[in-house]
């Protein structure tokens, strides 16, 4: 269907309205791009007093389209419900009587625009969208009934990606919870297991490595990373470790310990490869699994105590190992910990199913997203 195109200035404003901070009132709402998550989702909002902000901010409405301009690969495009002031790294577009803001929000979301903004972006370390850029965006323009359903059916799609979304997100919580119903807080052991401590059930492995001279490197040197692995990938370059020389490598179910942040104490698995300082392996002793270590050092005292007593440079902070060692923790029957194991394949082949459905919904929603906008809906 051929719609005519249109710049986005002919049928949308682009208010920057300025609020100086002594005319914010206290009990404001404040929207900074922290508040708003990629793809648009408002995460919070900060409540203000009178005087609080130092600058001038941007002031918007329910009826505004709210787009950020910093960054904008990010996709900050937010549709708020509500009046507040806004930072000027975000853009108020308010939609004239042509343009439905639901319709605005979908194309402009879309990746081809989120890469045709980057483009357009100027700045090497903070890349901003000019006002001016964004104003001359081509927004294909059907009529308004045909924009409201195009908007209603892309709704009932975002709301299923959301839905799956809830619940992947709710499964990927369930095992610190099983791990919690039957171990309870290692700081306070309710169930009475033998007392222990942490490094006395866990050996910790790495932060160092290998002398730089034994590195071979690729497009010129550069900071030394953990390489090889399945998940990650380098940054603009590339570093790798002869075969001979990888002496700490770690499989796919080995518990990986982030050393350095923020932020801080990331605790994962899933990688197979080696690693450096950055990175230690937490190896279990004696009758201890790895599933069980890889719960224990999330447990939300433990977690908290390493990251508030972790050592602080000027630019990121580090575990400290001494901290790890007298830390009071517990030694659950080993066959209590393959129980635990077993409830953790269950939630595992439950979790990829629920994995699998996300990614379906996801695809159904760019499939339609594509096609809207062509006319084919």
């Amino acid at each position: 269907m051929n719609w005519p195109e249109v710049a986005l200035k002919s049928v949308a404003d682009i208010q920057r309205s300025g609020v100086s901070p002594e005319e914010i009132a206290s009990g404001t709402d404040y929207l900074g791009l922290e508040h708003i998550a990629s793809g648009g989702e408002i995460l919070s909002r900060q409540r203000v007093d009178a005087g609080e902000l130092a600058s001038t901010k941007f002031s918007f409405g329910p009826s505004h389209l709210l787009y950020g301009k910093l960054r904008p690969y990010l996709g900050k495009i937010a549709l708020p419900d509500f009046e507040g002031v806004c930072s000027t790294d975000i853009l108020p577009v308010f939609p004239g009587p042509d343009l439905d803001r639901r319709y605005l929000a979908y194309f402009l979301r879309q990746p081809q625009m989120i890469e045709h903004a980057n483009k357009l972006a100027t700045g090497a370390n903070l890349p901003r969208l000019s006002p001016k850029a964004l104003a001359e965006f081509p927004i294909p323009l059907p009529p308004l009934e045909e924009q409201k359903r195009i908007a209603g059916i892309l709704d009932q799609a975002a709301e299923l990606c959301r839905l799956r979304t809830r619940a992947l997100n709710k499964l990927n919580t369930l095992g610190q919870a099983i791990f919690h119903e039957m171990f309870g807080d290692p700081a306070d052991n309710p169930k009475g297991f033998p007392r222990k401590k942490l490094l006395e059930i866990v050996k910790i492995i790495g932060g160092s490595q290998p002398a730089k001279k034994h590195f071979l490197y690729e497009d010129g040197p550069g900071r030394v990373r953990f390489v090889q692995t399945r998940d990650f990938r380098t940054d603009a370059y590339k570093t790798y470790v002869p075969e001979d020389l990888a002496k700490r490598p770690f499989s796919e179910d080995d518990v990986i310990i982030g050393r350095y942040g923020p932020p801080v104490f990331q605790i994962f698995r899933g990688l197979a490869g080696t690693y450096n300082v950055a990175l230690m392996k937490a190896q279990p002793i004696g009758e201890i699994t790895k599933d069980f270590v890889f719960y224990l050092l999330q447990e939300p005292k433990l977690h908290g105590y390493v990251v508030a007593n972790s050592e602080r440079t000027a630019g990121q902070s580090g575990v400290n190992l001494d901290l790890l060692e007298d830390y009071p923790v517990y030694a659950p029957p080993v066959e209590l910990q393959a129980d635990f194991s077993k409830r953790l394949t269950e939630v595992d082949t439950v979790t990829r199913n629920a994995r699998r459905q996300s990614l379906k919904a996801q695809t159904l929603f760019a499939s339609l997203q594509h096609r809207a906008f062509r006319g084919e809906l």
